[in-house]
């Protein structure tokens, strides 16, 4: 019996893990124009505490509530906040979530360099590395408003990747580069379901965070317990067999 017991108490432990694998994963739709991925949630309008405006149509993966106002998010290889009222939660997952692929180069002989921030009055302290004119492997990902460095022109800055000799991360002055238009990004057309708010579950989301080697092996327990539990009722049944026909004889021999 207590070997039982101790096959059914692993069992409930397995069935917790393997429920926990099975929790949805939630992605919302970016609605409006200028909607930012901020560093922290919390309304401060700026680069200190915004990347870059996201791309409307696409999507964000929603992580968890981090207040009134902010989802914590997923966007490619970002993790960030949006605010809960410029995006719209969907069934599923999308087809195509993120904008990928949109690549620019640089050709002005002015400023080619990659900054930490959408401005150069930080002088070289913001100056990321220094990217050779013409170059063209950069990756565009967001936009946002910053220094006008020309006069008369955009305030626009691009958050992009230039690849090198390691990817460095950053901001360039749109005015200085071209073969991009941000002003034609294709729109996502994807058609999908929209569906209320999720409810993040502390408990869920940490069950869900358990590894996926726990988990597999959890499973492994699971499958493996279950014809044990059998061959022990079948022991234990033949037991009682062994015994009632022992008794059986007893009887039958005091008859004689």
């Amino acid at each position: 019996m207590i070997l039982l017991l101790i096959l059914i108490f692993s069992l409930q432990n397995s069935m917790l893990y393997v429920s926990a694998s099975t929790f949805d994963t939630y992605y919302a739709r970016i609605m409006y124009d200028e909607v930012y991925l901020y560093k922290a949630p919390i309304e401060v309008e700026d680069y200190s505490n915004i990347y870059f405006s996201l791309p409307r149509t696409y999507f964000v993966e929603l992580l968890e509530s981090s207040n009134n106002q902010f989802y914590k998010v997923n966007y490619l290889s970002f993790t960030g906040y949006v605010k809960k009222d410029a995006v719209q939660t969907i069934v599923g997952k999308p087809i195509t979530p993120y904008l990928e692929n949109q690549n620019f180069r640089v050709y002005s002989e002015q400023s080619r360099d990659m900054r930490s921030e959408p401005s150069t009055l930080s002088g070289s302290s913001s100056q990321i590395v220094y990217i050779p004119l013409y170059s063209r492997n950069l990756t565009y990902y967001g936009t946002i408003k910053g220094e006008q460095l020309v006069d008369g022109r955009t305030n626009i800055w691009y958050y992009c990747k230039y690849s090198a000799d390691q990817d460095y991360y950053g901001y360039v002055y749109s005015d200085f580069c071209d073969e991009f238009n941000v002003n034609e990004i294709p729109l996502n057309t994807e058609k999908v379901s929209y569906t209320s708010a999720p409810s993040f579950d502390t408990t869920n989301a940490q069950e869900n965070s358990l590894p996926i080697e726990n988990k597999t092996t959890a499973i492994v327990i699971a499958i493996l317990t279950i014809p044990a539990i059998i061959f022990v009722f079948m022991i234990l049944k033949s037991g009682k067999l062994i015994a009632k026909d022992g008794r059986k004889s007893n009887k039958e021999i005091k008859d004689y």
